[in-house]
């Protein structure tokens, strides 16, 4: 299974997001995500991908993260087949 990372909103500090940028998880890191969101959403990523699910989210393979920085952007993880 793979994993789609959508940026929502918010405006990133370091000024490498934008809201509508795409990512998808396979096998490696994407390339053009910074460490610090990565870093956040890594654990969610991989428990979307080998098919665990979040029981407060409303609805099955999905997520939705903020970066760790408070004014950064919010992204939405979403479990895709392969």
């Amino acid at each position: 299974m793979k994993v789609l990372i959508t940026v929502k909103s918010g405006k990133c500090q370091g000024d490498i997001h934008k809201p509508g940028q795409t990512f998808t998880v396979g096998e490696t890191i994407p390339a053009g995500i910074c460490s610090g969101a990565w870093d956040a959403i890594a654990p969610y990523v991989m428990t979307l991908k080998y098919g665990g699910d979040f029981p407060w989210e409303r609805e099955k393979g999905m997520a939705e993260i903020h970066c760790p920085d408070p004014r950064g952007i919010a992204l939405e993880l979403r479990r895709i087949e392969d």
